[in-house]
């Protein structure tokens, strides 16, 4: 167990890539690899997770952020995506979609936060894909998966925030099957309602419904920092 509540602490950040980020509607002032697989929104939770990312590191507490980082070929995409489990190209190893959005405090710092990666190996199938949870994220230098390296820090505690939810229930997309698999694992989950965005907007509400039928807390960013201020 971890020796205090700081202590037992984590905040993971679930692909917060610019390829995930809605593309201007201004074309010529488009940011790199924006727009690739745009959530709408998405770019309005960095706000919120940066809020978070200062306080938490202040505390000293663990950060990961996670990437997909697809191969070009993959049945992971389609020419035809169904939008449920093939997608347009997006976030390829490498490329500006797969980097952090720029604004992210820990973008681009490896001091800040350490670095998982995840849908790397090209699948052959829709139903052997393994790009969406981060509880298969892996550092690339160290090969630790993530919830191995949770368990090493002793952390039991997980806040989860980032891009992109699904319905919750039979369509998880890459947050809430961080959020549901990591508890699957024993951890426990709070996931920050403000700081993420589901693929289609109107899902968020159902998906929060259904995590919290299967033991995640639901929390807001102001709620965090009530909590992690309480300690201090």
């Amino acid at each position: 167990m971890a020796k205090n509540f700081i202590d037992s602490k984590a905040f993971i950040i679930v692909d917060a890539q610019c390829g995930f980020m809605p593309a201007n509607e201004n074309e010529t002032s488009r940011k790199p690899g924006f727009g690739e697989l745009g959530v709408t929104g998405g770019d309005r939770i960095i706000p919120n997770i940066n809020t978070l990312t200062r306080l938490l590191g202040e505390r000293g507490v663990f950060i990961a952020t996670t990437q997909d980082w697809h191969p070009l070929e993959t049945a992971h995409f389609s020419k035809t995506p169904n939008f449920i489990n093939t997608w347009p190209v997006h976030c390829v190893a490498n490329t500006p979609g797969a980097a952090l959005h720029p604004d992210l405090d820990v973008a681009e710092d490896p001091m800040l936060a350490e670095r998982f990666i995840k849908g790397d190996t090209a699948c052959t199938s829709p139903e052997n894909d393994t790009s969406y949870s981060g509880a298969l994220a892996y550092n690339p230098t160290s090969l630790t998966t993530l919830p191995d390296r949770l368990r090493e820090r002793q952390h039991t505690d997980i806040y989860v925030a980032g891009l992109a939810l699904g319905d919750g229930d039979h369509h998880k997309l890459c947050v809430d099957s961080t959020a549901y698999d990591l508890q699957t694992q024993g951890f426990n989950v709070s996931l920050i309602t403000d700081a993420t965005e589901a693929v289609v907007p109107e899902n968020r509400a159902a998906c929060f419904r259904n995590l919290g039928r299967q033991g995640i807390r639901l929390m807001t960013t102001a709620q965090v920092i009530e909590e992690i201020e309480s300690q201090s």
